[in-house]
């Protein structure tokens, strides 16, 4: 079976995490640049398409994305800045964040070059979170329609933030065209609340699928779990519970890359895929953000860690 193959567009930026005696300690994050990380340890040959910052941050991040093993094209660095965040605790317990995102390297880009770097015989083509704004509608759409039309599966990570836009309305509605380019969307019961959508957020995940074209919407639901919704499916899988509690930053990026991961390798990433192999993949992706969430910061884990731990399991 050949090798899947992902490009990701999205934000590196250097997460500035608080720890317990109150000081913070610099991580390279970015909910795309996670998800790229992760696909890389599920063993899908991953592009990251963004440009990286020339700044002493973008050359950390630069050798970072090598030491990874992911694929970076010639030529794609920016003089503007690395995009930074300040991640503290709420009082519940989960990360807040303050986001610095003006003039940022990882969108300093037009749609004619980001086509001109696509790599051949793509699967699938990853963006979402803090790509997904009202500025890049006319960067990022005709480049998801050319995929589209070559047959590549789009997947997008919501990802709604506090503070990414002065005006909330136009980046919500931003989000909401994005969604109808796409094949799989996740999002979270958070995510719902910060684009203004209360009540029972699986009532809201399938108003998103209703604006898809035979799409698949996965819905996390933090410590309630996560559930995979499409027109004839809704499949609910229960967190996995790790063994020691380090943070939850970059869980839900490994857990929807993961299952993202899974299903590719299966052929499986499409409605028609059977109840039980799409069970797989939500299953597969609950366990490896179990994982992550064992040490402080983004850490996926491999392939080989997640299946070891899912034999384990069966025991």
């Amino acid at each position: 079976m050949a090798i899947p193959k992902v490009a990701v567009f999205g934000e590196a930026l250097f997460d500035m995490i608080q720890q317990q005696d109150g000081s913070y300690q610099p991580f390279i994050g970015g909910s795309p640049f996670n998800v790229a990380r992760s696909f890389v340890k599920q063993a899908i040959d991953c592009t990251y398409l963004s440009p990286i910052s020339t700044d002493y941050l973008g050359e950390k991040i630069h050798s970072s994305v090598i030491s990874e093993g992911i694929h970076v094209p010639a030529n794609n660095r920016s003089s503007k800045n690395t995009s930074l965040a300040l991640v503290y605790k709420a009082e519940d317990g989960k990360p807040n964040y303050r986001l610095y995102r003006k003039s940022v390297a990882d969108l300093d880009i037009t749609s004619e070059k980001l086509l001109s770097m696509l790599p051949d015989d793509l699967d699938l083509f990853h963006t979402g979170s803090l790509a997904i704004v009202p500025e890049m509608l006319e960067v990022l759409i005709p480049v998801i329609t050319t995929l589209k039309s070559r047959g590549v599966k789009i997947s997008i990570d919501v990802n709604v933030r506090k503070g990414v836009e002065e005006n909330h309305h136009q980046y919500v509605a931003s989000i909401w065209r994005f969604v109808e380019f796409a094949d799989i969307v996740k999002v979270s019961d958070e995510d719902l609340e910060l684009k203004g959508l209360y009540g029972k957020p699986e009532f809201h995940a399938k108003s998103m699928l209703d604006r898809m074209e035979n799409g698949m919407v996965v819905l996390t639901l933090g410590e309630g779990g996560s559930h995979l919704i499409t027109d004839q499916y809704n499949l609910f899988q229960a967190v996995h519970k790790p063994a020691v509690f380090g943070d939850t930053v970059g869980a839900g990026d490994t857990f929807f890359s993961a299952m993202l991961a899974r299903l590719l390798k299966n052929d499986a990433l499409c409605t028609s895929a059977p109840e039980e192999t799409l069970m797989d993949g939500l299953r597969f992706g609950a366990v490896a953000a179990g994982l992550n969430v064992e040490s402080i910061g983004c850490n996926p884990p491999t392939f080989e860690q997640v299946e070891t731990l899912i034999s384990s399991l069966k025991k």
